[in-house]
């Protein structure tokens, strides 16, 4: 794990923070990819403060760029990961005397993989999770076992939004409906957004998807 940039943007109604947001980026990316969603998502949260890491590690296929685990291991390799970046986040809290429940998650592709990963192994619940043109699989849910209890998991109250393009050509839109049901089978509230005409990426109507979600989650 080589040293990491964390690229922050304070709370815009200039006060101590009342929530975290993490951005995770994707694979081949690095955190100064997301941070400009800071300035949306900010509109809805004021009193966030935006929080987007490099992924740890150099990416082998993207030099410049960074990644969360290595694109072959999917789906398991987004369960180490995710245990390194559930403890950042603790740190995080710790640093700003918050907690878990006070903490969304946003993530985009691989990002998205480890937001819904993050929450399947965390010990608490989050404030919410927004994956865009993500994913999650049968192996990534049997990870979590331990905390799935008569197909209920201890984190089920957390709020999903999965935003897919239709015409992702990266991660298949197929997997959107995969992770949705897999999720509420195990008592997760999930919405969808899908994106006609969209391809791997995050377009306006999915960021105002996410600012409405964000909306009926958040009490000011």
């Amino acid at each position: 794990m080589q040293e990491r940039k964390i690229h922050t943007k304070s709370p815009t109604a200039g006060t101590l923070p009342k929530q975290i947001v993490f951005l995770l980026h994707g694979y081949g990316a690095d955190g100064a990819d997301l941070i400009d969603l800071s300035s949306p998502f900010s509109m809805v949260l004021p009193y966030a403060k935006f929080i987007s890491p490099d992924a740890p590690f150099d990416c082998k296929m993207s030099p410049m760029g960074k990644e969360w685990f290595p694109i072959e291991e999917i789906p398991n390799g987004a369960i180490n990961a995710s245990n390194e970046l559930l403890s950042l986040i603790k740190q995080e809290c710790d640093k700003e005397s918050l907690k878990f429940e006070d903490v969304l998650l946003i993530g985009f592709s691989q990002g998205a993989m480890m937001s819904i990963q993050s929450l399947l192994l965390s010990k608490n619940n989050f404030l919410g999770i927004i994956g865009y043109s993500g994913g999650t699989s049968l192996e990534n849910i049997n990870a979590s076992k331990h905390l799935i209890y008569e197909n209920l998991h201890k984190n089920s109250s957390t709020p999903v939004l999965l935003v897919h393009g239709e015409e992702d050509d990266i991660v298949p839109f197929s997997s959107l409906e995969n992770a949705k049901k897999l999720l509420i089978r195990i008592g997760f509230d999930v919405k969808t957004v899908n994106r006609p005409g969209l391809g791997h990426g995050i377009d306006p109507d999915g960021i105002s998807a996410g600012m409405e979600f964000v909306k009926k989650i958040v009490n000011f």
